[in-house]
Order: C-alpha cells, then structure tokens, then sequence
C-alpha cells in the first residue's frame, strides 16, 4: 500500500532529522547534562595543566588564535554566521568571587574563568562555544575535541571521546537525511507494520471477547 506524504510532511522531516544531528543548535541544550558528566570523567583521568592567574590563561589563549588549527576552526564559524567575523580573539576575563556554581562560561566574545576554572580543559571548553557551538551537541564535541587534540593531545583526545560514547553522544559525521523516495518507503513500511499491528491486536480482542461471552456447557 502507498499512503500519500506531501512536501510539507518531508520539510518537517528534514528540519526534525537536522535538529536530531545537532541537539541544541536549533531548539533545547538537551544533552548539556550528559556532556557535563563525560567531561567530569574526563577529567579525573587525566593530568590537566592548571594557570597560575587570568594572565596566564589569556597568554596560553593568544598562542591558540595564532594556531593554524584555530584559524580554520574560525573561519568555518564565519560560514555559518558572517556576523562572527569581528570576534577571532575572544578575550579572557576573571569570573567575580560571588559566583560560586560555574568553573567558566562565555558570551561568544568574552570567556569569564572561575579560580576553579583556571586549567587548559575549561578554556578550551569555552572557546569551542565561541567557535560557533553555543550549545552542547554534535558540533559543539566535534570542535572540542579538535582542539583538545591540537592542544592537550591525542591521548586525551582518545579519552574524552571514549567517554561521549560511554554517554551515548555522538561525535562522528551526523548522519545524511533519507531522500525523498527513500523517506515514502520508509513511512510506508512503518504504516503497514502499525496496520498489521492493529489488525493482530483486534483480533486477539474479539478472541479474549468471544472467550468471555461463549455460554458454558
């Protein structure tokens, strides 16, 4: 059977499929959490270099802006936002004694450390936000480990995205949508599974029906 799926059925697809792929980019930072509990893991398992105050850590940013690896990380942002383009060097500011809850955050344009967050992982952590990721989905990992990579090294590279998957979150290639054709074979085939599903299931209720009306002999 062929059931009948219009254009407007395959966009709401397309922009659900694409929303999947990048959770956060264009709707809910629905796996913050998750990223939070691998980066903690993460961690623990390694030997982070810790700076002694925000000038170090603003020092150890300028040589990242100067990197070959950040240039091109950059300039992939612009193509997906052109208004990015002034904002390259991200400055490096100290986060006020009275915030107690966060390590870091950042703007896109300034990265705020805590005392607590003064260590290569948490600015590189908020510098792949300023990348273009202010969420924390595919992309966002994507970028962090590539700059963990460059900058921590592979070792540690190789642990954090050990612990993505041990958390269920992709950090490969998202996945291609199906085509249109191949989209209306699938929605077909889900169709006549719920069909034969709910045939199956009328019949087994006439049976336990029928089971209980029968007279008694």
């Amino acid at each position: 059977m062929s059931y009948n799926y219009d254009s407007i059925d395959y966009a709401t697809y397309l922009l659900k499929h694409e929303a999947k792929q990048n959770k956060g980019a264009k709707g809910r930072d629905s796996e913050r959490t998750r990223t939070y509990q691998a980066e903690w893991m993460f961690q623990r398992q390694i030997n982070d270099v810790n700076f002694a105050d925000i000038a170090e850590a603003e020092k150890f940013a300028k040589k990242i802006y100067k990197s070959k690896t950040w240039s091109k990380l950059w300039k992939e942002s612009i193509n997906d936002n052109v208004a990015k383009i002034f904002d390259s060097n991200p400055r490096i500011v100290a986060m006020s004694n009275r915030n107690k809850k966060n390590s870091g955050f950042t703007n896109g344009r300034v990265v705020t450390l805590a005392q607590a967050g003064l260590n290569r992982y948490t600015l590189l952590h908020e510098l792949a936000h300023c990348l273009g990721h202010m969420h924390h989905g595919r992309s966002f990992r994507q970028c962090l480990l590539k700059l963990v990579g460059v900058f921590m090294g592979a070792d540690e590279k190789a642990i954090l995205k050990n612990e993505f998957k041990r958390k269920g979150l992709a950090s490969g290639n998202a996945r291609k949508a199906l085509s249109f054709d191949k989209w209306i074979a699938a929605r077909d085939r889900m169709e006549d599974l719920r069909t034969k599903r709910q045939i199956e299931k009328e019949k087994a209720d006439r049976a336990r029906w029928d089971a209980i009306i029968q007279p008694c002999e």
